[in-house]
């Protein structure tokens, strides 16, 4: 369980209809959505799954089964939807449209609180007097500033991260420890790049030479000097690596969210909106449009394009062009899923039967021998 400063149920609601009216305002979109409030003098010290709720906690319930292991723990209250609100029975309860959405503004409120401090310690500043660093900045120990970096206000800066020299961060963004950023990338406002992540390396790139005299086939290293850019509001996930362009720029759009261990190669344009999961990887100048989806382990090839809306499934290759359209295209390479899994089944279910009819024919002497054999079976 997470333990909240004590407050009252009411309270709690309204604080995080206010948090979501802000935030949407600042993402450019939505209204924030109605809370009723059941019980609203109920105390709460504590967030909780349903499988952990006791009392004092509030936990969030999508389905009959979730709302009886709350009651069954003797949760304080439960955040839910309209449809579950017959079953509530005595239950004190935050109605809203979307629980989860509710919940999610409730433990950002708890994070304001649950976040430990940064460590005492002193950043290192190539040079400092070149450098903007806005007002309201937290700069964390052993954070490495080089020359003529921009930081913009309330940003904060996580110990041991590296900003190379002309790098800009922008207002509001949150760098967790050992971000590297290298020379000359940009990143947007109200950014979070979590523990590892390294942005703006060297794209991935050689001109092969062949030396015949040697044997040997000579790969020479093309270097990389286009920046990453980063627009507002992008989450990237630990560990995760985005290459530099070659003389353009890698550019990831507004409002982006990326898992960890993701892979984004030289000159990769991400549209808006666009999620990625964990070990993605997409090659050098493929192109993602805006709120398309590339979930787990999916791959995108040299020069593909992911048109908007478009959902790649998990462990799917890209390896040419994806039409817009909020449609899922699964295997390698992609094709509608739809086409994907009539394949597999028919695949699954008349492949065995054909190897068995062609071990047979080839056994039997006759017509009648062959069916006399297949007969026998299936």
């Amino acid at each position: 369980m997470i333990p909240l400063p004590e407050i009252s149920l009411g309270e709690l609601g309204q604080r995080a209809k206010e948090r979501l009216a802000a935030d949407f305002a600042i993402l450019g979109g939505g209204e924030a959505p109605e809370i009723e409030t059941i019980g609203p003098n109920t105390r709460i010290a504590f967030l909780s799954s349903a499988e952990e709720a006791g009392p004092m906690a509030l936990c969030f319930a999508t389905s009959p089964d979730y709302l009886a292991k709350a009651q069954e723990g003797r949760a304080a209250a439960v955040a839910v939807n309209a449809s579950l609100k017959d079953k509530l029975g005595d239950l004190p309860a935050l109605i809203a449209p979307d629980p989860r959405l509710l919940f999610a503004a409730i433990l950002s409120l708890a994070r304001e609180t649950y976040i430990p401090p940064l460590p005492p310690g002193e950043p290192y500043f190539v040079d400092r007097a070149s450098c903007q660093i806005g007002p309201g900045v937290i700069l964390g120990p052993r954070a490495y500033i080089g020359a003529r970096v921009i930081i913009g206000e309330k940003a904060i800066i996580g110990p041991d991260v590296f900003l190379e020299d002309d790098v800009v961060v922008g207002a509001e963004t949150i760098l967790h420890p050992k971000v590297i950023i290298r020379w000359g990338c940009q990143i947007g406002q109200r950014c979070q790049i979590h523990a590892g992540a390294v942005i703006g390396e060297d794209g991935f790139g050689y001109t092969q030479v062949p030396s015949p005299q040697t044997g040997r086939l000579i790969h020479y290293k093309n270097p990389h000097l286009g920046k990453v850019i980063l627009g507002d509001d992008v989450e990237i996930g630990a560990l995760t690596a985005i290459d530099r362009g070659l003389v353009a720029d890698t550019v990831i759009g507004r409002g982006v969210k990326m898992d960890n261990l993701v892979q984004i190669g030289h000159n990769c344009q991400i549209g808006q909106d666009v999620i990625v999961v964990a070990q993605v990887g997409c090659a050098g100048h493929s192109n993602v449009g805006d709120r398309a989806f590339l979930l787990g382990q999916c791959g995108l090839t040299h020069g593909a394009v992911v048109g908007q809306d478009a959902i790649i499934t998990g462990q799917s290759g890209v390896t040419g062009r994806v039409p817009a359209g909020r449609e899922a295209w699964s295997g390698t390479p992609c094709r509608p899923m739809s086409q994907e899994l009539r394949s597999q089944a028919m695949v699954n279910r008349d492949l065995p039967r054909w190897r068995r009819f062609w071990a047979e024919f080839r056994k039997s002497p006759t017509f009648e021998a062959l069916k006399k054999a297949l007969a026998s079976g299936d």
